[in-house]
C-alpha cells in the first residue's frame, strides 16, 4: 500500500544549508572545477556507480554550464528527505545561453543532503548548446525622433496656453461689463459713484 511521504516544513535554516549546497554544486560539478569537491556533494544516485576516477575524468551524469550566479530559485517540493529546486542560472561571459533553468533534486543520506539528479528544464540538444543557437540580440534603435514627436505636445500645449488666455480676457470683459449694468442700475454715473 501507498503511502505519501510527508511534507518537510522548511526552516530559514533548511533552506540555508540546502541553498549552499547547491550553489557548491554549481560552482564544482556543474562549472566542471574541484570534481574532487562535487564528489563529496554527489549521491548514489547521481554517481551511478562511477569509480572516484571516473568521476574526476569530468564524464559525468550532469550536465555542464558556466554560470555568472543564480538568478532565482523555486522550491518544487519538499518532504522529508527529498526536496527538490528549480534555479535559474546566469550564464557566465561566453556561455551561449544568457539563462538557464535546472531541477536540482537532494536527498538525504545518514543525515546529509546529497545531490540526487541535475535535470535542465525541457529538452536540450547538443545543438542547443552550441554558440550558433544564442537567442537572437535586440538591434540596436537608431532612428532619430520624428520632429512631430515634440511638435505636437509643443501645439497642444500651445493651443491649452492660448485657450486659458481667451478664457481670461473675456472673463475680465465680462466682469466690467457686468459692473457697467450694476451701476447704471443703481443710478451711479462716473461723477456721482460713491467715494
Amino acid at each position: 500500500m501507498y503511502h505519501a511521504p510527508r511534507v518537510m516544513k522548511m526552516s530559514a535554516a533548511d533552506r540555508e544549508q540546502l541553498m549552499d549546497i547547491s550553489v557548491s554544486f554549481v560552482r564544482t560539478a556543474v562549472a566542471r572545477e574541484r570534481l574532487d569537491d562535487a564528489w563529496k556533494l554527489a549521491g548514489p544516485e547521481l554517481r551511478q556507480g562511477q569509480s572516484r576516477s571516473e568521476w574526476d575524468s569530468g564524464n559525468i551524469a550532469v550536465p555542464p554550464f558556466k554560470a555568472a550566479g543564480i538568478g532565482a530559485w523555486d522550491v518544487l517540493y519538499s518532504y522529508s528527505n527529498d526536496v527538490a529546486f528549480d534555479l535559474d542560472l546566469i550564464g557566465a561571459k561566453g556561455q551561449p545561453w544568457l539563462s538557464k533553468t535546472f531541477t536540482i533534486e537532494l536527498k538525504k543520506h545518514s543525515g546529509h543532503w546529497l545531490v540526487a539528479s541535475w535535470t535542465p528544464r525541457g529538452v536540450a540538444t547538443e545543438q542547443a548548446l552550441t554558440p550558433s543557437a544564442r537567442p537572437p540580440s535586440i538591434p540596436p534603435v537608431k532612428a532619430p525622433l520624428s520632429r512631430w514627436f515634440l511638435v505636437a505636445p509643443a501645439g497642444i500645449f500651445g493651443f491649452m496656453l492660448l485657450g486659458f488666455a481667451v478664457f481670461g480676457v473675456l472673463h475680465v470683459l465680462r466682469g466690467r461689463r457686468a459692473a457697467r449694468r450694476y451701476a447704471s442700475v443703481l443710478g451711479h454715473t462716473s461723477s456721482s459713484r460713491p467715494s
